[in-house]
Protein backbone atom coordinates (compact mmCIF):
# COMPACT_ATOMS: atom_id res chain seq x y z
CA UNK A 1 0.00 0.00 0.00
CA UNK A 2 1.22 3.50 -0.79
CA UNK A 3 2.54 5.24 2.38
CA UNK A 4 -0.05 7.17 4.38
CA UNK A 5 1.90 10.42 4.08
CA UNK A 6 1.56 10.21 0.30
CA UNK A 7 -1.98 8.89 0.14
CA UNK A 8 -3.18 11.74 2.36
CA UNK A 9 -2.47 14.27 -0.38
CA UNK A 10 1.24 15.12 -0.30
CA UNK A 11 1.35 14.13 -3.98
CA UNK A 12 -1.22 14.86 -6.67
CA UNK A 13 -3.00 12.01 -8.47
CA UNK A 14 -1.21 10.26 -11.29
CA UNK A 15 -1.95 11.59 -14.79
CA UNK A 16 -4.63 9.81 -16.80
CA UNK A 17 -3.43 9.58 -20.42
CA UNK A 18 -5.97 9.15 -23.19
CA UNK A 19 -3.73 6.40 -24.58
CA UNK A 20 -0.71 4.44 -23.32
CA UNK A 21 1.44 2.46 -25.77
CA UNK A 22 4.03 0.13 -24.22
CA UNK A 23 6.73 -1.22 -26.57
CA UNK A 24 8.74 -4.23 -25.37
CA UNK A 25 12.23 -4.77 -26.75
CA UNK A 26 14.56 -7.70 -26.13
CA UNK A 27 17.73 -8.80 -24.39
CA UNK A 28 19.85 -5.69 -23.93
CA UNK A 29 21.17 -3.98 -20.85
CA UNK A 30 20.89 -0.27 -20.18
CA UNK A 31 24.58 0.23 -20.99
CA UNK A 32 24.10 -1.43 -24.42
CA UNK A 33 21.51 1.11 -25.57
CA UNK A 34 22.04 4.45 -23.86
CA UNK A 35 24.75 6.38 -25.68
CA UNK A 36 24.97 3.77 -28.46
CA UNK A 37 25.42 5.42 -31.86
CA UNK A 38 23.57 2.49 -33.46
CA UNK A 39 20.40 3.50 -31.59
CA UNK A 40 19.87 7.20 -32.43
CA UNK A 41 16.06 7.12 -32.16
CA UNK A 42 16.05 5.24 -28.87
CA UNK A 43 18.49 7.77 -27.46
CA UNK A 44 16.36 10.61 -28.79
CA UNK A 45 13.40 9.19 -26.83
CA UNK A 46 15.56 8.74 -23.72
CA UNK A 47 16.78 12.32 -23.92
CA UNK A 48 13.41 13.87 -24.68
CA UNK A 49 11.53 12.16 -21.85
CA UNK A 50 12.20 10.38 -18.56
CA UNK A 51 15.20 8.06 -18.86
CA UNK A 52 15.39 5.44 -16.09
CA UNK A 53 18.99 4.69 -15.19
CA UNK A 54 18.14 2.00 -12.61
CA UNK A 55 15.29 0.00 -14.12
CA UNK A 56 15.32 -3.77 -13.68
CA UNK A 57 13.71 -6.89 -15.07
CA UNK A 58 12.70 -9.56 -12.57
CA UNK A 59 14.40 -12.75 -13.74
CA UNK A 60 15.63 -14.74 -16.76
CA UNK A 61 14.62 -15.88 -19.39
CA UNK A 62 12.16 -13.80 -21.42
CA UNK A 63 8.72 -15.28 -20.86
CA UNK A 64 8.53 -14.93 -17.04
CA UNK A 65 9.36 -11.22 -17.39
CA UNK A 66 6.54 -10.62 -19.89
CA UNK A 67 4.19 -12.38 -17.47
CA UNK A 68 5.45 -10.26 -14.56
CA UNK A 69 4.83 -7.05 -16.50
CA UNK A 70 1.36 -8.15 -17.58
CA UNK A 71 0.17 -9.89 -14.40
CA UNK A 72 2.60 -9.18 -11.54
CA UNK A 73 3.51 -12.86 -11.43
CA UNK A 74 5.42 -15.39 -13.51
CA UNK A 75 2.41 -17.73 -13.09
CA UNK A 76 4.85 -20.51 -12.18
CA UNK A 77 6.56 -20.26 -15.58
CA UNK A 78 10.37 -20.53 -15.52
CA UNK A 79 11.21 -21.04 -19.21
CA UNK A 80 10.15 -20.01 -22.73
CA UNK A 81 7.98 -23.04 -23.52
CA UNK A 82 4.26 -22.62 -24.19
CA UNK A 83 2.74 -22.59 -20.68
CA UNK A 84 0.45 -25.37 -19.54
CA UNK A 85 -2.87 -24.76 -17.82
CA UNK A 86 -3.94 -21.88 -20.05
CA UNK A 87 -6.08 -19.93 -20.36
CA UNK A 88 -5.17 -18.57 -16.96
CA UNK A 89 -7.86 -17.13 -14.72
CA UNK A 90 -5.60 -14.92 -12.60
CA UNK A 91 -5.65 -11.12 -12.51
CA UNK A 92 -3.90 -9.30 -15.36
CA UNK A 93 -3.64 -5.78 -16.75
CA UNK A 94 -5.79 -6.44 -19.82
CA UNK A 95 -8.74 -7.74 -17.80
CA UNK A 96 -8.34 -4.97 -15.21
CA UNK A 97 -8.42 -2.25 -17.86
CA UNK A 98 -11.51 -3.77 -19.46
CA UNK A 99 -13.24 -4.11 -16.08
CA UNK A 100 -12.61 -0.39 -15.49
CA UNK A 101 -14.57 0.42 -18.65
CA UNK A 102 -11.47 1.07 -20.76
CA UNK A 103 -10.01 -0.84 -23.70
CA UNK A 104 -6.93 -3.04 -24.16
CA UNK A 105 -5.20 -4.64 -27.17
CA UNK A 106 -1.84 -6.33 -27.65
CA UNK A 107 -0.23 -5.91 -31.09
CA UNK A 108 2.39 -8.48 -32.14
CA UNK A 109 4.40 -8.14 -35.33
CA UNK A 110 4.01 -11.19 -37.62
CA UNK A 111 1.14 -12.68 -35.61
CA UNK A 112 -0.50 -14.60 -38.47
CA UNK A 113 -4.12 -13.98 -37.46
CA UNK A 114 -6.30 -12.46 -34.75
CA UNK A 115 -6.29 -14.69 -31.68
CA UNK A 116 -3.53 -16.98 -33.01
CA UNK A 117 -2.61 -19.39 -30.22
CA UNK A 118 0.37 -21.25 -31.67
CA UNK A 119 3.92 -21.18 -30.36
CA UNK A 120 5.63 -19.60 -33.38
CA UNK A 121 5.00 -18.35 -36.90
CA UNK A 122 7.96 -17.05 -38.86
CA UNK A 123 9.55 -14.41 -36.63
CA UNK A 124 6.60 -14.31 -34.23
CA UNK A 125 7.07 -16.01 -30.83
CA UNK A 126 4.25 -16.54 -28.35
CA UNK A 127 6.71 -16.37 -25.44
CA UNK A 128 6.68 -12.59 -26.04
CA UNK A 129 2.88 -12.41 -26.06
CA UNK A 130 1.53 -12.84 -22.50
CA UNK A 131 -2.09 -11.86 -23.21
CA UNK A 132 -2.39 -15.01 -25.34
CA UNK A 133 -2.16 -16.97 -22.09
CA UNK A 134 -5.47 -15.49 -20.90
CA UNK A 135 -7.41 -15.48 -24.17
CA UNK A 136 -10.59 -17.54 -24.29
CA UNK A 137 -13.38 -18.13 -26.80
CA UNK A 138 -15.82 -19.06 -24.03
CA UNK A 139 -19.07 -17.06 -23.85
CA UNK A 140 -19.77 -15.49 -21.47
CA UNK A 141 -16.11 -14.71 -20.83
CA UNK A 142 -14.85 -16.16 -17.51
CA UNK A 143 -13.44 -13.76 -14.91
CA UNK A 144 -9.99 -12.34 -15.75
CA UNK A 145 -9.89 -13.98 -19.16
CA UNK A 146 -9.65 -12.08 -22.44
CA UNK A 147 -11.44 -12.36 -25.77
CA UNK A 148 -9.39 -13.43 -28.78
CA UNK A 149 -10.02 -9.98 -30.27
CA UNK A 150 -7.40 -8.40 -27.94
CA UNK A 151 -4.67 -10.53 -29.56
CA UNK A 152 -4.00 -8.58 -32.77
CA UNK A 153 -1.25 -8.52 -35.42
CA UNK A 154 0.72 -5.29 -35.63
CA UNK A 155 -0.84 -4.63 -39.03
CA UNK A 156 -3.98 -3.70 -37.06
CA UNK A 157 -2.18 -0.89 -35.22
CA UNK A 158 -4.21 2.16 -36.36
CA UNK A 159 -2.68 5.03 -38.31
CA UNK A 160 -5.37 7.24 -36.78
CA UNK A 161 -4.02 7.15 -33.26
CA UNK A 162 -7.24 8.43 -31.73
CA UNK A 163 -8.61 4.94 -32.51
CA UNK A 164 -6.03 3.26 -30.28
CA UNK A 165 -7.29 1.43 -27.19
CA UNK A 166 -6.71 3.01 -23.80
CA UNK A 167 -3.74 0.71 -23.12
CA UNK A 168 -1.87 -1.26 -25.75
CA UNK A 169 1.30 -3.29 -25.98
CA UNK A 170 3.46 -3.44 -29.10
CA UNK A 171 5.83 -6.39 -29.54
CA UNK A 172 8.13 -6.35 -32.58
CA UNK A 173 9.12 -9.68 -34.11
CA UNK A 174 12.30 -11.58 -33.21
CA UNK A 175 14.37 -9.58 -35.70
CA UNK A 176 12.97 -6.14 -34.98
CA UNK A 177 12.95 -6.43 -31.16
CA UNK A 178 16.73 -7.16 -31.28
CA UNK A 179 16.34 -10.72 -29.94
CA UNK A 180 17.80 -12.02 -33.21
CA UNK A 181 18.35 -8.74 -35.08
CA UNK A 182 20.84 -5.97 -34.43
CA UNK A 183 20.45 -2.88 -32.26
CA UNK A 184 20.46 -0.74 -35.42
CA UNK A 185 17.68 -2.86 -36.90
CA UNK A 186 15.56 -2.52 -33.79
CA UNK A 187 16.15 1.21 -33.65
CA UNK A 188 15.15 1.66 -37.29
CA UNK A 189 11.97 -0.36 -36.78
CA UNK A 190 11.01 1.73 -33.74
CA UNK A 191 11.64 4.97 -35.62
CA UNK A 192 9.71 3.83 -38.69
CA UNK A 193 6.74 2.40 -36.80
CA UNK A 194 6.36 4.28 -33.52
CA UNK A 195 7.81 7.78 -34.05
CA UNK A 196 4.60 9.12 -35.56
CA UNK A 197 2.67 8.05 -32.47
CA UNK A 198 5.37 9.51 -30.20
CA UNK A 199 5.05 12.89 -31.94
CA UNK A 200 1.23 12.75 -31.91
CA UNK A 201 1.18 11.82 -28.21
CA UNK A 202 2.88 15.08 -27.25
CA UNK A 203 -0.20 17.07 -28.28
CA UNK A 204 -2.88 14.49 -27.47
CA UNK A 205 -2.44 13.68 -23.74
CA UNK A 206 -0.94 10.30 -24.55
CA UNK A 207 2.08 8.36 -23.35
CA UNK A 208 4.76 6.17 -24.96
CA UNK A 209 6.70 3.72 -22.81
CA UNK A 210 9.64 1.76 -24.24
CA UNK A 211 11.34 -0.90 -22.15
CA UNK A 212 13.01 -4.31 -22.42
CA UNK A 213 12.14 -7.79 -21.13
CA UNK A 214 15.59 -8.61 -19.69
CA UNK A 215 19.24 -7.72 -20.15
CA UNK A 216 21.97 -9.74 -21.86
CA UNK A 217 23.32 -11.08 -18.53
CA UNK A 218 25.82 -8.23 -18.56
CA UNK A 219 24.41 -5.70 -16.08
CA UNK A 220 22.63 -7.66 -13.31
CA UNK A 221 19.36 -7.46 -15.31
CA UNK A 222 19.35 -3.66 -15.53
CA UNK A 223 17.38 -2.72 -18.65
CA UNK A 224 16.65 0.53 -20.52
CA UNK A 225 13.31 2.24 -19.98
CA UNK A 226 12.05 5.62 -21.11
CA UNK A 227 8.70 7.40 -20.92
CA UNK A 228 7.68 10.11 -23.40
CA UNK A 229 4.56 12.26 -23.34
CA UNK A 230 3.32 15.73 -22.41
CA UNK A 231 2.76 14.63 -18.80
CA UNK A 232 6.38 13.47 -18.38
CA UNK A 233 9.12 15.59 -16.81
CA UNK A 234 12.33 15.42 -18.84
CA UNK A 235 15.48 14.09 -17.22
CA UNK A 236 17.35 11.11 -15.83
CA UNK A 237 15.55 9.05 -13.17
CA UNK A 238 17.89 7.54 -10.58
CA UNK A 239 15.32 5.78 -8.40
CA UNK A 240 15.31 2.00 -8.81
CA UNK A 241 12.15 0.57 -10.36
CA UNK A 242 11.14 -2.75 -11.92
CA UNK A 243 8.64 -4.10 -14.41
CA UNK A 244 6.25 -4.59 -11.48
CA UNK A 245 6.37 -0.85 -10.66
CA UNK A 246 5.49 -0.16 -14.30
CA UNK A 247 2.46 -2.46 -14.05
CA UNK A 248 1.34 -0.75 -10.82
CA UNK A 249 1.72 2.68 -12.44
CA UNK A 250 -0.61 1.87 -15.35
CA UNK A 251 -3.09 0.25 -12.97
CA UNK A 252 -3.17 3.32 -10.74
CA UNK A 253 -3.56 5.68 -13.69
CA UNK A 254 -6.91 4.06 -14.48
CA UNK A 255 -7.99 3.13 -10.96
CA UNK A 256 -7.97 -0.63 -11.47
CA UNK A 257 -7.37 -3.43 -9.01
CA UNK A 258 -3.82 -4.75 -8.68
CA UNK A 259 -2.53 -7.95 -10.24
CA UNK A 260 -0.09 -10.22 -8.41
CA UNK A 261 2.89 -8.48 -6.83
CA UNK A 262 1.82 -5.10 -8.23
CA UNK A 263 -0.24 -4.91 -5.03
CA UNK A 264 3.01 -4.88 -3.02
CA UNK A 265 4.92 -2.19 -4.91
CA UNK A 266 4.42 1.51 -5.50
CA UNK A 267 3.70 3.43 -8.69
CA UNK A 268 6.43 5.45 -10.37
CA UNK A 269 6.46 8.99 -8.98
CA UNK A 270 8.52 12.13 -9.44
CA UNK A 271 8.57 11.94 -13.24
CA UNK A 272 5.22 13.62 -13.89
CA UNK A 273 4.95 17.34 -14.59
CA UNK A 274 2.30 17.58 -11.85
CA UNK A 275 4.59 15.99 -9.25
CA UNK A 276 6.75 18.10 -6.96
CA UNK A 277 10.47 17.97 -7.65
CA UNK A 278 12.26 15.00 -6.12
CA UNK A 279 15.84 14.06 -5.31
CA UNK A 280 17.40 10.60 -5.09
CA UNK A 281 20.10 9.26 -2.79
CA UNK A 282 21.69 5.83 -2.85
CA UNK A 283 23.04 4.23 0.32
CA UNK A 284 25.64 1.50 0.10
CA UNK A 285 28.75 0.56 2.04
CA UNK A 286 31.49 2.79 0.68
CA UNK A 287 29.00 5.42 -0.55
CA UNK A 288 26.51 6.97 1.89
CA UNK A 289 25.74 5.92 5.44
CA UNK A 290 26.81 2.70 7.10
CA UNK A 291 25.54 -0.78 6.31
CA UNK A 292 25.31 -3.89 8.48
CA UNK A 293 24.43 -7.29 7.06
CA UNK A 294 24.79 -10.86 8.27
CA UNK A 295 22.86 -14.06 8.76
CA UNK A 296 22.08 -16.36 11.68
CA UNK A 297 22.28 -20.15 11.43
CA UNK A 298 20.34 -22.67 13.52
CA UNK A 299 23.03 -25.33 13.00
CA UNK A 300 25.72 -22.94 14.26
CA UNK A 301 23.68 -21.06 16.85
CA UNK A 302 26.60 -19.33 18.59
CA UNK A 303 28.55 -18.37 15.46
CA UNK A 304 28.67 -14.83 14.09
CA UNK A 305 28.87 -14.39 10.31
CA UNK A 306 29.68 -10.67 10.44
CA UNK A 307 32.45 -10.84 7.83
CA UNK A 308 30.89 -13.31 5.41
CA UNK A 309 30.76 -12.43 1.72
CA UNK A 310 27.77 -14.71 1.07
CA UNK A 311 24.60 -14.43 3.13
CA UNK A 312 22.32 -17.44 3.33
CA UNK A 313 18.54 -17.58 3.61
CA UNK A 314 17.28 -21.13 3.99
CA UNK A 315 14.50 -23.16 5.55
CA UNK A 316 16.45 -26.39 6.05
CA UNK A 317 18.70 -25.85 7.90
CA UNK A 318 17.27 -22.52 9.09
CA UNK A 319 19.27 -19.49 7.95
CA UNK A 320 17.80 -16.00 8.32
CA UNK A 321 19.35 -12.89 6.76
CA UNK A 322 19.66 -9.42 8.29
CA UNK A 323 20.42 -6.06 6.69
CA UNK A 324 20.28 -2.45 7.90
CA UNK A 325 21.26 0.91 6.43
CA UNK A 326 22.08 3.37 9.22
CA UNK A 327 22.30 7.17 9.26
CA UNK A 328 19.71 7.65 6.53
CA UNK A 329 18.20 10.84 7.96
CA UNK A 330 19.83 14.04 9.14
CA UNK A 331 21.31 17.34 8.06
CA UNK A 332 24.42 16.16 6.21
CA UNK A 333 24.75 16.28 2.44
CA UNK A 334 24.58 12.50 2.24
CA UNK A 335 21.38 12.25 4.28
CA UNK A 336 17.66 12.78 3.76
CA UNK A 337 15.83 15.39 5.85
CA UNK A 338 13.86 13.82 8.68
CA UNK A 339 10.13 13.93 7.97
CA UNK A 340 10.62 14.04 4.19
CA UNK A 341 7.91 12.59 1.93
CA UNK A 342 9.33 9.43 0.39
CA UNK A 343 8.13 8.81 -3.17
CA UNK A 344 10.14 5.64 -3.76
CA UNK A 345 12.56 3.36 -1.94
CA UNK A 346 14.11 0.16 -3.26
CA UNK A 347 16.33 -2.38 -1.52
CA UNK A 348 18.53 -4.09 -4.12
CA UNK A 349 20.33 -7.36 -3.36
CA UNK A 350 22.49 -9.31 -5.83
CA UNK A 351 22.20 -13.09 -6.05
CA UNK A 352 25.54 -14.88 -5.98
CA UNK A 353 27.13 -16.56 -9.01
CA UNK A 354 27.36 -20.09 -7.56
CA UNK A 355 25.28 -22.97 -8.88
CA UNK A 356 23.34 -23.29 -5.62
CA UNK A 357 22.95 -19.56 -4.91
CA UNK A 358 19.57 -19.24 -6.62
CA UNK A 359 16.33 -20.41 -4.98
CA UNK A 360 13.17 -22.11 -6.18
CA UNK A 361 11.31 -20.86 -3.10
CA UNK A 362 10.10 -17.35 -2.37
CA UNK A 363 12.00 -15.16 0.07
CA UNK A 364 10.12 -12.65 2.23
CA UNK A 365 11.36 -9.31 3.55
CA UNK A 366 10.11 -8.24 7.00
CA UNK A 367 10.82 -5.02 8.92
CA UNK A 368 12.82 -5.76 12.07
CA UNK A 369 11.25 -4.62 15.35
CA UNK A 370 14.23 -5.37 17.61
CA UNK A 371 17.82 -4.20 17.51
CA UNK A 372 20.72 -6.35 16.34
CA UNK A 373 24.30 -6.03 15.12
CA UNK A 374 26.55 -7.85 12.68
CA UNK A 375 27.85 -9.91 15.61
CA UNK A 376 24.35 -11.20 16.41
CA UNK A 377 23.85 -14.97 16.40
CA UNK A 378 20.93 -17.38 16.37
CA UNK A 379 21.24 -17.72 20.14
CA UNK A 380 21.65 -13.99 20.85
CA UNK A 381 18.37 -13.45 19.03
CA UNK A 382 16.80 -16.04 21.37
CA UNK A 383 16.41 -18.88 18.92
CA UNK A 384 16.26 -16.97 15.68
CA UNK A 385 13.93 -14.28 14.35
CA UNK A 386 10.29 -14.74 15.32
CA UNK A 387 7.67 -12.91 13.26
CA UNK A 388 5.44 -10.75 15.42
CA UNK A 389 8.12 -10.45 18.09
CA UNK A 390 11.49 -9.73 16.45
CA UNK A 391 10.14 -8.73 13.04
CA UNK A 392 6.82 -7.44 11.70
CA UNK A 393 4.38 -10.06 10.45
CA UNK A 394 3.56 -7.78 7.48
CA UNK A 395 5.63 -8.64 4.43
CA UNK A 396 7.60 -5.71 2.97
CA UNK A 397 8.22 -7.64 -0.21
CA UNK A 398 8.38 -11.11 -1.72
CA UNK A 399 10.83 -12.28 -4.36
CA UNK A 400 11.71 -15.47 -6.19
CA UNK A 401 15.45 -15.14 -6.89
CA UNK A 402 15.66 -18.07 -9.32
CA UNK A 403 18.45 -16.79 -11.56
CA UNK A 404 22.15 -16.31 -10.84
CA UNK A 405 23.90 -12.95 -10.66
CA UNK A 406 20.80 -10.77 -10.95
CA UNK A 407 19.47 -7.91 -8.87
CA UNK A 408 16.48 -8.70 -6.68
CA UNK A 409 14.56 -5.52 -5.87
CA UNK A 410 12.20 -5.01 -2.94
CA UNK A 411 9.92 -1.96 -2.91
CA UNK A 412 10.31 -0.67 0.65
CA UNK A 413 8.74 2.78 0.26
CA UNK A 414 6.25 2.32 3.08
CA UNK A 415 8.86 1.21 5.62
CA UNK A 416 11.31 4.00 4.74
CA UNK A 417 8.46 6.50 5.16
CA UNK A 418 7.89 5.12 8.67
CA UNK A 419 11.56 5.69 9.46
CA UNK A 420 11.47 9.19 7.99
CA UNK A 421 8.56 9.91 10.33
CA UNK A 422 10.53 8.78 13.39
CA UNK A 423 9.99 5.02 13.75
CA UNK A 424 13.19 3.27 14.85
CA UNK A 425 15.22 1.82 11.97
CA UNK A 426 16.29 -1.75 12.75
CA UNK A 427 16.49 -2.76 9.11
CA UNK A 428 15.02 -5.95 7.70
CA UNK A 429 15.02 -9.71 8.09
CA UNK A 430 15.08 -11.88 4.98
CA UNK A 431 13.06 -15.00 5.76
CA UNK A 432 12.82 -18.30 3.86
CA UNK A 433 9.48 -19.80 2.88
CA UNK A 434 10.75 -23.24 1.89
CA UNK A 435 13.64 -25.66 2.07
CA UNK A 436 15.57 -24.38 -0.94
CA UNK A 437 18.10 -21.74 0.08
CA UNK A 438 19.21 -18.45 -1.44
CA UNK A 439 22.66 -16.84 -1.17
CA UNK A 440 23.35 -13.19 -1.90
CA UNK A 441 26.40 -10.96 -1.95
CA UNK A 442 27.06 -9.11 1.30
CA UNK A 443 28.57 -5.68 1.85
CA UNK A 444 31.97 -7.36 2.14
CA UNK A 445 32.01 -8.11 -1.60
CA UNK A 446 33.05 -5.86 -4.49
CA UNK A 447 31.39 -2.43 -4.56
CA UNK A 448 29.26 -3.19 -7.64
CA UNK A 449 27.81 -6.30 -5.97
CA UNK A 450 26.98 -4.85 -2.57
CA UNK A 451 23.39 -4.37 -1.38
CA UNK A 452 22.05 -0.86 -1.89
CA UNK A 453 19.08 1.22 -0.80
CA UNK A 454 17.87 3.87 -3.25
CA UNK A 455 15.49 6.51 -1.86
CA UNK A 456 13.66 9.27 -3.73
CA UNK A 457 11.98 12.04 -1.75
CA UNK A 458 10.18 15.30 -2.32
CA UNK A 459 12.50 18.29 -2.51
CA UNK A 460 11.49 20.67 0.31
CA UNK A 461 10.12 24.02 -0.80
CA UNK A 462 12.26 27.11 -0.07
CA UNK A 463 11.73 28.36 3.45
CA UNK A 464 10.30 25.08 4.73
CA UNK A 465 11.47 23.46 7.94
CA UNK A 466 13.14 20.67 5.96
CA UNK A 467 15.19 23.12 3.92
CA UNK A 468 16.30 24.75 7.15
CA UNK A 469 18.13 21.53 8.04
CA UNK A 470 20.67 22.38 5.34
CA UNK A 471 20.31 19.13 3.39
CA UNK A 472 21.88 19.34 -0.06
CA UNK A 473 19.59 18.67 -3.00
CA UNK A 474 21.09 17.59 -6.30
CA UNK A 475 18.79 17.19 -9.30
CA UNK A 476 19.61 15.65 -12.66
CA UNK A 477 18.42 17.51 -15.76
CA UNK A 478 19.12 17.09 -19.46
CA UNK A 479 18.49 19.47 -22.27
CA UNK A 480 15.95 18.38 -24.89
CA UNK A 481 17.61 17.18 -28.08
CA UNK A 482 16.17 17.10 -31.56
CA UNK A 483 15.89 13.79 -33.37
CA UNK A 484 18.39 13.67 -36.17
Amino acid sequence: MFPAALASGALPPLPVPDHVVIVIEENHSEQNIIGNASAPYMNFLANSGADFTNFYAITHPSQPNYLQLFSGSAQGVTDDSVPTGTPYSTANLGAEIRAAGKTFIGYSEDLPSVGFNGATSGNYARKHNPWADWQSATTPLPANQLPTSVNQPFTAFPSNFSLLPTVSFVVPNLQDDMHDGTIAQGDTWLNNNISAYATWAQTHNSLLIVTWDEDDHGQLNKIPAFFDGPMVRQGAVAQTYTLQNLLRTVEDMYGTTHAGNAANVNPIRGIWTTDPLVATKTFQRGTNGTVQDTYIDATNPSTSFATTTSIGVDGSPVNQGLIRFDNLFGVSAGQIPAGATITGATLTIITGPGTNDLSTNNVELHRMLTNWSESSTYNSLTGGITLGTDAATTVDGTALPNALSIATDFDVTSTVQLWANGTSNFGWALMPTGSDGWRWNSSETAQSLRPSLTITYVVPEPGSALVATGAMIVLSRRSRKNNS
